[in-house]
């Protein structure tokens, strides 16, 4: 059996790339979900969650940059489907 053609494997490449996405956007959540939980328990814990060296490195807007690069995946992937388009 032959290797899979190029645009089959970039098109494998590209919707594993979306999963990932997915994947960390949920992650990126549930770490939202624990740090207002204990910003919540105690004034102690929240204190040193905003001293920490990674503690808000400035303004993101996640949720945008991830749903940008999952239609960008998706565009991607349409063309390689359907490339007359």
């Amino acid at each position: 059996m032959g290797a899979p053609p190029t645009t089959e494997v970039l098109i494998s490449i590209l919707e594993m790339l979306k999963r990932q996405a997915d994947y960390l956007h949920r992650q990126h959540g549930w770490m939202i979900a624990i740090a207002d939980t204990l910003r919540s328990a105690n004034d102690d814990l929240e204190r040193t969650l905003v001293h920490h060296a990674f503690y808000d490195q400035g303004p993101r807007q996640d949720v945008e940059i991830t749903y940008d690069m999952i239609r960008n995946i998706d565009a991607l992937i349409s063309q390689l489907r359907n490339p007359a388009q």
